[in-house]
């Protein structure tokens, strides 16, 4: 079956890598296997864990119905079956309420806290199948094609739209390269139809810096050097604050709990202080910026914030 990613060795695949920073690329190849590693034992340790708990409930509810039922229905594999029945009811539904956003704010009497426990085994069965579809992902990851845009969006200052992107990396259809790049946690998609597209800022610096020590070590060919329209300036212009909170955290408006709680952690990574390391202060303070601006809008978004607040209505 083919996918969008070439073959290691192809003339198409050295070609489209001598389009983009041989940094980025190396660098991509290695979050790329390193994310997929991740994403595959991830999946394993939560879809084990959560078939565990489905059968620790359906022992219990077996525990219950023989209690109840037991001196009606002698039977211990009718019993089974039922609670099995009953165990795997409350799962799918419980998954379904998750997946639509229902039943995400507080309630007056410390009730959700409950709701929270009795819900870890679906849970951990959903997020089993994310880290199995993010594992998929992954392994189609067209590396050549994203360096490229990364490559190019690293030297812009602002937000492009689509078609400058696909003017430069036309390896790829524009939807399949949108499905790619919001693999990687610092791409931003802007507007309401995601037809603009940049990156974080402190993402954007660490591109560049990797790109400025590999130029100085003498590595980069001419040729694989991009062609920006602008050059780049050395204060970036775009700031955090200015985004919306969904824009910054790269939702839609009918993002679920989980999804903001995962998109937080996401963003969050790339401003971590260790990844500047090597830079200078202004680098690390624009981090701790953009680390303000993530939080903040995670606190806006999350349904449990908003419902603490005063005045808070339940959101249908």
């Amino acid at each position: 079956m083919p996918t969008g990613r070439p073959s290691p060795g192809s003339a198409q695949s050295r070609r489209e890598m001598n389009d983009a920073s041989g940094v980025i690329v190396r660098w991509l190849e290695q979050k790329r296997r390193r994310n997929r590693v991740s994403a595959a034992a991830l999946s394993v340790l939560a879809l084990g864990s959560g078939a565990a708990v489905f059968l620790i409930t359906a022992f219990l509810v077996y525990t219950v119905l023989s209690l109840v039922c037991g001196a009606f229905v002698r039977s211990v594999f009718w019993l089974g079956l039922a609670a099995l029945g009953l165990a795997a009811g409350f799962f799918a539904r419980t998954m379904k309420a998750r997946r639509d956003g229902l039943d995400l704010v507080l309630d007056p009497m410390g009730f959700w806290i409950l709701k929270d426990i009795w819900s870890v085994g679906p849970r951990l069965i959903l997020e089993g199948l994310r880290q199995v579809r993010c594992c998929g992902e992954l392994g189609e990851l067209n590396v050549a094609a994203c360096a490229r845009a990364l490559a190019y969006l690293a030297a812009q200052n602002a937000a492009v739209g689509w078609e400058d992107v696909i003017r430069h990396c036309p390896q790829l259809p524009w939807e399949r390269l949108r499905e790619q790049l919001s693999l990687l946690d610092g791409v931003l998609f802007l507007g309401e139809d995601a037809s603009r597209v940049t990156l974080m800022e402190p993402f954007r610096l660490r591109l560049r810096w990797m790109r400025e020590r590999e130029r100085s070590a003498g590595k980069e060919p001419e040729s694989a050097r991009p062609r920006p329209e602008t050059p780049p300036q050395a204060v970036p212009v775009n700031e955090p604050e200015k985004l919306s909170a969904y824009e910054i955290l790269g939702l839609s408006p009918s993002a679920s709990a989980v999804e903001i709680k995962t998109a937080y952690r996401k963003r969050i990574k790339e401003c971590h202080p260790d990844l500047f390391a090597g830079m200078d202060q202004e680098a690390k303070a624009l981090a701790e910026r953009w680390t303000k601006a993530l939080n903040a809008a995670y606190s806006t978004l999350n349904p449990r914030h908003r419902s603490a607040g005063p005045g808070s209505t339940r959101q249908r």
